[in-house]
Parts: C-alpha cells; sequence; structure tokens
C-alpha cells in the first residue's frame, strides 16, 4: 500500500472518522487527530499509514501471534471448513456496499469487494494492521467504541472476530458484545448489512464454557483470549441491540464428518473430525429496515 494512497484514502474517508467517545468530528493537525468537541480532550494520531484511535493504545494477545492468524487459513481442509462457502456468501451479502467496515480485520483479508467500493479494516491488534496490505484504511480501535460517524458505513463485516471481544469475566463478555453490537446499529445506514460468521458451540460446550471461563481467565490470563456465543444467545443479545424491524438470515454449514482440521489456528498439528468438533460453523446476516440510530433500549439478561 503506497504512500499516496494511503494519504488520499484518509482524505476520502476522514469526513467519517469520529470520536470514539463522543462521537463528534475528528479535526485534523498535521499527524494529530482531535476531538472537536469541547471538553472531550480525546487525540489519536496517523502513523505507518494507521489511524490509531484505540483508547489507551493498549496493545492486545494478537500483537504477538498474528502471524497464526495469517496464516492459519492457509491449510486446504481448514480453508474448505471455515472460509470456502463463507467467502461466497460473503460477496453476495456485500453487493452494492460502498463503504465496507471489517472489524477483527487482522493481518490480511481473505475476501474480495468490488472495486467501486472502500473498506475500513478495524482492529485492537497493532502488529495486525501492520501487516494488513489489503484493506483501504487500517484503523487501530475497538469495536465496543468505534470510532466512525453514525450512519456512515453500508456494511459491516465480522469474520470469526466476536469470539476475541472478551473482558474479565463471562458478565464483561456479555457487556462488551452489547456495546458492539449497538455500535454497528449506531454506525450502520438505513437498509445496511451486519454480516457475522461465527462458530457456535453446541449447548454442552457452552454450558461448560459458561461455568468455567471467568475462573480460567483469571487463572490464565490474556491467554484465553475467546469466548464463544451460542448461536440461541448470539441471536437474543443482537435482537435486543439492533433496531427493531432487522431481518436476520441465518445459516449453518455443512461440513463432511470426517472432515478433519485444527480446532485452534495455533495448534495446527492438532486435528479434529468435524464429527467431533462441537460447534456450529455459522452466518448470521442481519439487514437493517430502520433508521440505525434508532436502538431499542431494553437490555435482557
Amino acid at each position: 500500500m503506497d504512500d499516496h494512497r494511503i494519504v488520499e484514502t484518509i482524505r476520502k474517508l476522514e469526513p467519517i472518522l469520529a470520536c470514539p467517545r463522543c462521537h463528534a468530528a475528528l479535526t485534523r493537525r498535521g499527524e494529530s487527530l482531535v476531538c472537536s468537541r469541547s471538553g472531550c480532550n480525546f487525540g489519536g494520531i496517523i502513523r505507518d499509514g494507521i489511524v490509531s484511535l484505540l483508547e489507551g493504545g493498549q496493545g492486545v494477545f494478537f500483537d504477538e501471534h498474528f502471524q497464526v492468524m495469517m496464516h492459519g487459513s492457509d491449510e486446504p481442509r481448514t480453508y474448505s471448513a471455515f472460509y470456502a462457502q463463507q467467502v461466497k456468501a460473503l460477496g453476495r451479502c456485500l453487493e452494492g456496499a460502498k463503504v465496507i467496515l471489517d472489524v477483527g480485520c487482522g493481518p490480511r483479508r481473505l475476501y474480495e469487494s468490488s472495486r467501486e467500493s472502500l473498506t475500513i479494516g478495524l482492529d485492537p491488534s497493532y502488529e495486525s494492521l501492520r501487516n494488513n496490505k489489503d484493506v483501504d484504511l487500517r484503523v487501530h480501535g475497538s469495536a465496543t467504541a468505534l470510532p466512525l460517524a453514525t450512519a456512515s458505513i453500508d456494511a459491516v463485516v465480522c469474520l470469526y472476530s466476536l469470539h476475541h471481544v472478551v473482558g474479565a469475566t463471562v458478565r464483561d463478555n456479555e457487556a462488551l458484545i452489547r456495546a458492539a453490537f449497538r455500535e454497528f446499529a449506531r454506525v450502520l445506514r438505513q437498509n445496511g448489512r451486519l454480516i457475522v460468521f461465527e462458530v457456535a458451540p453446541w449447548w454442552p460446550a457452552w454450558a461448560l464454557q459458561r461455568v468455567s471461563w471467568t475462573a480460567a481467565r483469571r487463572l490464565a490470563g490474556p491467554m484465553v483470549a475467546m469466548f464463544f456465543w451460542s448461536s440461541k444467545r448470539l441471536r437474543r443479545i443482537a435482537r435486543e441491540c439492533l433496531p427493531v424491524g432487522t431481518d436476520l438470515e441465518y445459516l449453518a454449514y455443512r461440513i463432511p464428518p470426517l472432515t478433519s482440521f485444527p480446532p485452534l489456528f495455533a495448534v495446527q498439528g492438532f486435528r479434529l473430525p468435524r464429527m467431533l468438533y462441537p460447534f456450529e460453523i455459522c452466518m448470521y446476516h442481519w439487514q437493517l429496515r430502520a433508521v440505525a440510530s434508532v436502538v431499542p433500549s431494553r437490555h435482557g439478561g
């Protein structure tokens, strides 16, 4: 990605960048970005071709493990199970989208978008962004406090990224995922689309995770960097956070039962057959039908 393209893309998308705290416009001063609202005092910076707007600039687990994410999908059976059908579906869902937000974009993009569209890659891992040459604009930020203007995005893509939105406890995880969905609702335009690919645990794995995750996180810290949402629970959270009238297309992908792949990208030498992998590999495609800024206030438990 050459410097001229970076400068031109930042210039083109600068009007939709916003303060992640208060959503006011950002004023550019050289390589600095400052919130235009008096008293907010938020500031960001443009460096290495990355718009850095992450509150506090904290690092994450994948700063040291981005190469695992970069190459974990290369193994043919892994790609076949988790990406081949999904990339085709994503191309269909993104038709006509002019501005795309890829949340948790990682170090590379595995899908194509039209030449007329612009893709903003957002990730809390700075090192992942440094290695991502595929998206048009790289933004160091958080899904729970998007540095984007209200009703500015045509489509939000989460390609196996939501299970990385975690805190210190299961309760924290739910609060964070709700915050992310409220942010998606805020930044999406009317008739905007939210396309999420995830692995949803079957009931026994979901129940075990619910009762053991907080203790595991306390013991292992950032090494426990994933929390997987059951399909039923994630759909309920979305229903309570997205605008009333949002449509959902849900699809669970069928994989031959003897197809084997690493259950964790970081452990490529260990494989499980599909029949023993206790997760659904699924797609959620929400399409907003109401004005994206009107979000229901109910917060179910």
